[in-house]
């Protein structure tokens, strides 16, 4: 595989990378608006907090799901161009479990009007997400391309 081909795959990650962590940050910024009263003049809880509360279980198991997709061991089988796009679709997996689980939590959090529960669900999406970049390296050890 040659380097030219996995800089631009690499570009590719990085941008869907950003775009799932840019959704869920703005979707945090917007539900912490309405929660806080700052849009529409106040928000009206429609769900019990101790349901809410209950669900939000699912939130960190969506963030360890996508985490350890990611972290996987690559299969070195098959032509590169095969190994190239399926360590691609798994990536883009990973990143969608953590944005759903995000998103999820996000959305408990505003219709149980929590505005805390929004930025401590955001924080724990930014980690997992960080701790799961396209990096670089990734594709080199993939294919022993070196700089």
């Amino acid at each position: 595989m040659d380097r030219e081909t996995l800089d631009a795959r690499h570009r590719t990650l990085m941008a869907l990378w950003a775009a799932l962590l840019g959704g869920v940050t703005v979707f945090a910024v917007v539900a912490w608006a309405l929660v806080s009263g700052i849009l529409a003049g106040g928000w009206t809880p429609t769900l019990d907090p101790g349901l809410g509360a209950a669900l939000l279980v699912l939130v960190p198991v969506h963030l360890a799901a996508g985490m350890l997709l990611r972290k996987r061991e690559p299969s070195r089988d098959g032509e590169p161009r095969t190994r190239l796009d399926r360590h691609q679709t798994w990536s883009v997996v990973a990143w969608a479990l953590q944005e759903g689980g995000a998103l999820l939590g996000i959305a408990l959090s505003l219709l149980t009007g929590q505005a805390v529960w929004i930025a401590g669900v955001w924080a724990l999406a930014a980690v997992a997400m960080g701790l799961t970049r396209p990096r670089r390296e990734e594709l080199d050890e993939l294919f022993r391309v070196g700089r």
